[in-house]
């Protein structure tokens, strides 16, 4: 691999300009010493959010005129499809729109891990979630407590998934994209919605390698709201009226912090 990689970074898009702006901006402000090539797939944008993003001359849009947030989640998986195939770099980076950038030296965990090793073909961090530690030893402790009580109940077995913090979380990872294409690797695979976990058993299943670093230095360089879309349209609910409004007060917490509000504000980042 070349001493500055083109890194692809593909971000699904469907009426979310409220985003788009800082998510767009931050990268641009903090990534001057990358090689990037950044494309936007817009799932059937109706309102003025499509016009924002024209309106970006460093950016590639490919547009799905034909999609609806009624195929929500799956056009998130087939517009990285679609990326992939459009991406021209040494890596390719799958994002959501409610992430946003704030160190100039964000994508280097990423570079590092996924350069150590030459097997290594995909690589990023767990959920985003930064706990306390005594809060984590009761999280485990209870959790651990629950699933061996559950099988004790027939036909309450739990099910183990021997993979967990084995694969990157797609919200933002790397993988290499020559590996990908040379295996047909897909994002959106028939049966599932879950596109980080279905990925890495194909590479896997290939013979490629998957590793994550510590959620703490993905936390030091971006900041994710997660579900960030359901707290700005009333098209995209989530299932849990209590998780909705996690969502609102995170994306509301967030949004008023300094350095989101100087994104936001900031239009020069946008040229």
């Amino acid at each position: 691999m070349s001493d500055n990689p083109l890194i692809t970074i593909c971000i699904p898009h469907w009426q979310a300009e409220e985003f788009m702006k800082p998510c767009l901006r931050s990268i641009r402000k903090h990534s001057a010493k990358y090689n990037l090539e950044v494309i936007v797939v817009d799932n059937g944008s109706k309102d003025d959010s499509l016009d924002y993003l024209k309106s970006l001359c460093w950016i590639k849009i490919i547009e799905r005129p034909e999609e609806a947030p009624e195929n929500w989640p799956t056009n998130v998986f087939t517009a990285w499809d679609c990326g992939l195939e459009a991406a021209s770099g040494d890596y390719y980076i799958t994002m959501h729109s409610d992430v946003f950038i704030k160190a100039d030296d964000w994508l280097d965990p990423f570079l590092k891990t996924i350069e150590s090793d030459e097997n290594i073909v995909a690589t990023g961090s767990s959920k985003l979630e930064i706990c306390h530690p005594i809060y984590a030893l009761q999280k485990k402790f209870f959790g651990g407590f629950l699933k061996r009580l559950k099988l004790l109940i027939p036909g309450k077995r739990p099910k183990i998934d021997r993979n967990s913090g084995r694969y990157p979380r797609d919200y933002c990872a790397m993988y290499e994209t020559a590996f990908l294409k040379k295996h047909d690797i897909r994002f959106a695979t028939e049966g599932h919605i879950s596109g980080g976990h279905q990925v890495a058993l194909q590479i896997w299943e290939h013979g490629g390698e998957t590793r994550i670093f510590p959620v703490r230095e993905m936390d030091r360089v971006l900041a994710h709201i997660a579900h960030g879309t359901s707290a700005i349209t009333d098209r995209i609910k989530l299932r849990r009226k209590q998780k909705q409004n996690q969502v609102v007060k995170k994306k509301t917490d967030l949004f008023n912090r300094k350095w989101i509000q100087d994104l936001i504000e900031d239009s020069s980042l946008d040229e």
